[in-house]
């Protein structure tokens, strides 16, 4: 099957959309690690030190991630499709419809709706996680609020410590 002739701006509209899902899943990737990373401290370490360096690259990460999506409108403009397609799973259906020749690009497409499927629920668990950590943390220093409360009740009554 002879691949059909494109443009010189199609052609540059698919190497630009294939380096910017590449990008993607690159970033994507790091933020799964990071993630993963922020489970460690929050669950085996408790190490909130930790949590708070891991969230500060995430939220590098994250804007590189923003860059990319202005990127992709850029895509969009000069591809012509400006404002007829919602998000990019709408823009990977068109890209795939626009050049379905293309051996690498449903391939890629795939893994960057995957990686981000995998974001989506391992930021769930973290979150989930993270709010039975904080509960456990707020039960401890309610507990610490009370004894030291007792304690001082009880320095006031005369009592002492040994």
């Amino acid at each position: 099957m002879q691949r059909p002739e494109h443009s010189p701006s199609q052609d540059r509209v698919l190497a630009q959309a294939k380096d910017l899902i590449q990008r993607e899943i690159k970033y994507c990737r790091t933020l799964r690690a990071m993630i993963s990373r922020e489970l460690e401290a929050i669950v085996l370490n408790g190490d909130m030190d930790e949590l708070s360096d891991v969230l500060s690259q995430k939220d590098e990460i994250i804007s590189q991630l923003q860059l990319l999506a202005d990127g992709w409108r850029d895509i969009l403009e000069e591809s012509g499709l400006g404002g007829s397609i919602q998000g990019t799973e709408g823009f990977g259906m068109r890209l795939l419809e626009l050049y379905p020749d293309d051996t690498e690009l449903p391939a890629l497409i795939q893994e960057s709706r995957d990686i981000a499927g995998s974001i989506i629920k391992a930021e769930d668990d973290a979150i989930s996680e993270l709010e039975k950590h904080s509960e456990g943390l707020r039960s401890q220093m309610v507990s610490r609020a009370h004894a030291k409360n007792a304690a001082a009740s009880y320095a006031k009554m005369g009592g002492g410590y040994f």
